[in-house]
């Protein structure tokens, strides 16, 4: 696969319907299960950072295929039963707008960096993520089925992301892909900081 293909595959994520983040269209994605599900995939925030996790995860590779993901995922519903109890912290914003960076920065660096260090850099990222997840949650929703929605929907990125970056390391122009990624996704976070 040629780096064109896969940095034009990539860009297919900056569409107007990624970025807008909009309350969930549709009479039966109102509450529950589908609103958890749908929220990391209608932000780019989101959805770039838990692909990231497991890009860097792939990257790195070992125990941390598991550990990344795993952690994140923890720590996200950590941040998600805060937010949902109003005990946020400030700037939760700014957070995710550095998250991206950090992963960008991450991924630029190719994952040339301690399983540990990049395990608490995800675990921070998470709790800013699960915290915009749970004061995002609809007061109507049952809280249980909507943070099952949004766990599943970060696993699936998750797996997704590891599945990509295995696919990568197998070409021979991985390094750059991964440096394509990592400047675009820091970029990105620049752009939201900004905004």
């Amino acid at each position: 696969m040629k780096l064109k293909h896969i940095v034009a595959g990539a860009l297919t994520l900056f569409s107007p319907l990624v970025l807008a983040h909009p309350g969930h269209i549709g009479p039966h994605t109102t509450t529950g299960f589908m609103t958890g599900f749908l929220h990391p995939f209608t932000g780019l925030d989101h959805l770039s950072v838990m692909i990231g996790v497991g890009l860097l995860a792939a990257l790195i590779g070992g125990k941390a295929v598991s550990r990344l993901p795993m952690a994140f995922i923890g720590i996200m519903v950590i941040g998600g039963a805060l937010g949902v109890a109003g005990m946020v912290l400030p700037g939760i914003e700014m957070g995710i707008a550095l998250s991206v960076i950090g992963m960008g920065a991450m991924l630029l660096a190719g994952g040339r960096m301690s399983e540990k260090l990049a395990t608490g850099l995800v675990m921070a990222f998470a709790l800013f993520h699960g915290m915009a997840h749970g004061m995002e949650m609809p007061l109507d929703a049952q809280a249980m089925e909507y943070f099952s929605g949004f766990v599943v929907a970060t696993a699936i990125l998750h797996v997704s992301g590891i599945a990509l970056g295995k696919l990568v390391m197998t070409s021979a122009v991985n390094q750059r892909v991964m440096r394509v990624v990592g400047i675009v996704m820091a970029a990105f976070g620049g752009i939201l900081m900004l905004s």
